[in-house]
């Protein structure tokens, strides 16, 4: 049995292209976003905040739902957990890495404020969004007629279940974190 949690299924979202998955790593709190364009014919799809701990149930959810991941993609430089995404490299070599410039670490791309990343006809607009780190982004799906509704952003840590990331992150991140999505409402 798989691991995961159906959060919603595209049907919910009044548009059947897109299918989304919230994924929780139990140990540090954390929750990973699959996101995928299922109208495309390649079914593109990406991990938003994948956990190293969680890497092999993730891509196994991944072919089992007949997807081709496509980006492995992070909302900041994470310290409560060790990110999945180089990890997934080594086993899809295809996947590419994303994370703010601003965040000064390692990956194949890197992405800024008004940014868009397309996965498939789909796509998320980067935000930057500091505070909990320099580097912290939140990705927000698109606006437009074909994109998803209601409009989502995952925030990473900036914005926490019942609060929000600390600012004091250099010494310790402190606590769980509990990331958020949150439905943005025209």
């Amino acid at each position: 049995m798989m691991n995961y949690t159906k959060a919603a299924s595209s049907q919910a979202f009044n548009n059947r292209k897109l299918l989304f998955r919230q994924l929780f790593e139990k140990d540090s709190s954390t929750y990973t976003y699959l996101l995928a364009d299922v109208a495309h014919p390649d079914k593109p799809a990406l991990l938003i905040d994948p956990v190293d701990k969680t890497v092999d149930r993730d891509l196994s959810l991944v072919k089992e739902l007949g997807l081709k991941l496509v980006y492995a993609i992070n909302t900041h430089v994470h310290a409560d957990h060790v990110t999945g995404t180089g990890l997934i490299k080594t086993k899809v070599p295809s996947v590419k890495s994303i994370i703010a410039k601003a965040g000064k670490s390692k990956a194949d791309l890197h992405v800024e404020a008004g940014d868009q990343i397309h996965f498939g006809d789909l796509f998320l607009e980067v935000r930057a969004t500091p505070g909990h780190t320099p580097g912290c982004v939140t990705y927000v799906t698109g606006d437009g007629p074909d994109q998803p509704q209601p409009r989502m952003a995952f925030t990473g840590d900036a914005l926490l279940i019942r609060g929000c990331g600390r600012t004091d992150f250099q010494v310790w991140h402190g606590g769980s974190a509990h990331q958020l999505y949150v439905r943005i409402c025209d």
